[in-house]
């Protein structure tokens, strides 16, 4: 080619340049995605999470971030996705660790509040509605570093991380006993202050120092130091996936209960974290921090078990483990447990040592519902409050407290419990209006009536349904010595009981029956001051629901665990019915004599009519297979219901309750 003279035939070389320049980043992209990335990293800063970065591949971000802020994992996934506004796939880390990758199965679908309404509503001013059950709703997918396909997490420099700060949290440990022969109550009560710093991915220092504030229990051999301010939690823990295997932790220290040692665990998460394997042992020895000077032992007392959960929905959670308990007792647990928001209730049974224990567990949540985040030192309660009730008050069946668990690390990061708390991440991406309906508004404006034993029904006799999904309540009721069911004719019945309706189909109860008056042990043990109280509990399954012109069919059983004064196991059908403005409800059952029992408050045939001439007034009368009852129950503000009833006509009973939809 000529110099001077344009290039009218490009040539090979010509085209070569051509091909280099087309396939190199443009410049004003690359600066743009990298704007987009620095400017969603700010954004999910200002939501107040931690270890955060952002990678903008042009089709989808990338977003890193530990939530020490938000109470739910859904909480924090739907506030990223609202600040980001495009398809993302969420990386939650652990103690600076990734934990799981979190995408949406269905971006397409529009999402607006799941719950709010009956689903037959097809829509309303703040938004679409989806049915719980329509295959179309929009779910989560979970998947674990040890999986194969996991994908890359952002290679960015993380922002406020969270070994920049530490956090001073101060919670109590709380011990109690009841039902002593001398001291009817024993309780101990103290507070823990501890201090956590994450030093480097995956791991956890805690420091913690033990400081009685009341205890009711006297020293023995395996807590002589209960009366002193003492070292509390001294561990070390550290959380590591395990390519192809699954998460690995390993905890080194002094734990609690006076043991220190070391303890290793493996859990496996499966589909999703639909199911989790996890194992764990024990090695310690016991340390005591006086009177008389520093006590403890070679640490060579093994413990451990290995446990399968299964979730299948509902944010429900079924675990079966067989162990090796603290105290060297062996046995094996079942354990049903449901997170209800922010609150898990759990009911569990054990056989350890010949001996059948039941028990429920409770974990609360401690205010705020908002955490402080990205200061250098976090001032606050601890986050949750966990309680258990064993009906054995031996030491047995009981767990090493204060060691590392796989299940907590991973708690949240599976996908039912994603998929059950659907509503607060569309909450959390899309805010609504302020007056929006409650999930159990029709449960919270006609709640289920609860009789005089404490289980849904009419006076004294059950309902063919059960509480309604979610709802909580805890009541009192006085049974007057005429008609006592225990010590009939001297004491007088006073029942507590907590009624919660733990499954749509199921409902689940707990009762203590106080008999006034009556010292069960002064001949045994004069001058004892232990009051006779039973402690029982109770549940019902609903086979078919009732509803208008379909009769419903539910199985139930009271006093299944406990000393069985107050037993019954049934078989109930019942109508619900409506002509005009009056409604009410037709119910006919039969009390079994199948398991043996002290006494039994149902035997043989039963049935009950309620009328309500108007929706807040229920008035009934039943046969309870021994004598003719008349009762009415009627609504107060704030949750409460009174109700009274007169018992064969004869002695009047009366109580009250206060429910609330959780």
């Amino acid at each position: 080619m000529a110099p001077g003279k344009p290039c009218r035939h490009p040539s090979a070389g010509c085209l070569f340049l051509l091909a280099l320049l087309a396939a190199a980043p443009c410049p004003t992209r690359a600066a743009a995605v990298a704007d987009s990335a620095r400017a969603w990293a700010q954004l999910v800063l200002d939501l107040g999470l931690e270890n955060v970065a952002v990678v903008d591949s042009g089709a989808r971000a990338a977003v890193l971030y530990e939530n020490r802020r938000w109470r739910h994992s859904a909480d924090a996934l739907g506030h990223v996705a609202g600040a980001i506004g495009v398809p993302l796939t969420a990386f939650e880390e652990r103690l600076g660790l990734p934990a799981a990758a979190i995408t949406r199965r269905s971006e397409s679908v529009p999402l607006a509040v799941e719950l709010e309404v009956p689903a037959r509503a097809p829509s309303l001013a703040f938004g679409t509605v989806h049915d719980v059950t329509s295959p179309e709703r929009t779910r989560f997918r979970v998947r674990y570093p040890f999986e194969p396909d996991f994908p890359a997490a952002p290679r960015a420099a993380v922002e406020r991380p969270t070994w920049r700060s530490a956090d001073l949290v101060l919670g109590a440990l709380v011990d109690y006993e009841l039902g002593r022969i001398y001291d009817p109550v024993l309780y101990r009560i103290q507070l823990q202050p501890t201090l956590r710093y994450n030093p480097w991915p995956g791991a956890l220092a805690r420091l913690a120092v033990v400081i009685p504030v009341r205890n009711r229990y006297d020293p023995d051999p395996q807590h002589p130091d209960l009366e002193r301010v003492r070292p509390g939690l001294a561990a070390l823990e550290q959380f590591t996936w395990i390519p192809r295997t699954g998460l690995l932790s390993v905890d080194a220290g002094y734990f609690g209960d006076n043991r220190y040692g070391g303890v290793i665990g493996l859990a496996r998460p499966l589909a999703g974290g639909r199911f989790l394997l996890d194992a764990e042992g024990d090695l310690t020895g016991f340390i005591a921090f006086g009177p008389g000077g520093t006590q403890y032992s070679d640490p060579s007392h093994l413990t451990g078990y290995g446990a399968v959960t299964w979730r299948p929905g509902l944010d429900l959670s079924v675990r079966g483990r067989v162990a090796r308990f603290l105290y060297g007792d062996d046995g094996v647990e079942l354990e049903v447990r449901r997170a209800f928001g922010d609150f898990d209730i759990a009911f569990f049974g054990q056989r350890t040592a010949g001996v059948n224990i039941a028990g429920v567990r409770l974990v609360l949540p401690v205010p705020p519902m908002q955490r402080a985040a990205g200061t250098p030192l976090r001032l606050q309660p601890i986050e949750r409050f966990a309680i258990d009730y064993h009906s054995e008050p031996a030491p047995l069946g009981r767990d090493l407290t204060g060691t590392g668990s796989r299940a907590e690390y991973l708690r949240q990061l599976d996908e039912p419990a994603l998929d059950a708390n659907l509503g607060r991440f569309a909450r959390a991406e899309n805010p609504i209006p302020a007056k929006t309906p409650s999930r159990n508004s029709e449960a919270d404006r006609h709640p289920d009536l609860i009789n005089l034993t404490g289980v849904t029904g009419f006076v004294n006799t059950p309902w063919a349904g059960v509480v309604a999904d979610r709802r909580l309540e805890a009541g009192y009721n006085h049974i007057p010595r005429t008609w006592a069911y225990d010590h009939r004719g001297t004491h007088n019945n006073e029942v507590y009981y907590l009624t919660l309706g733990f499954l749509p189909r199921a409902e689940a109860s707990v009762r203590w029956t106080v008999l006034p008056g009556l010292k069960s042990f002064t001949e045994e043990v004069p001058g004892s001051p232990l009051t006779d109280t039973d402690y029982m509990a109770s549940g019902r399954i609903s086979l078919v629901a009732p509803r208008p012109n379909r009769p419903g069919l539910a199985l139930g059983i009271e006093d299944v665990k406990g000393t069985r004064r107050f037993h019954s196991e049934y078989a109930v059908t019942g109508l619900p019915w409506q002509i005009g403005l009056m409604q009410g409800r037709l119910s006919i059952g039969y009390a079994f004599d199948v398991l043996g029992a002290a006494r039994r408050t149902l035997d043989g045939t039963f049935g009950a009519f309620e009328w309500s001439p108007w929706r807040r007034l229920a008035t009934q009368v039943e046969y309870d297979s021994e004598k003719w009852n008349l009762g009415v129950a009627v609504p107060a503000p704030f949750g409460i219901r009174f109700r009274a009833a007169w018992l064969h006509m004869q002695s009047f009973s009366v109580g009250a309750g206060l429910g609330c939809s959780l």
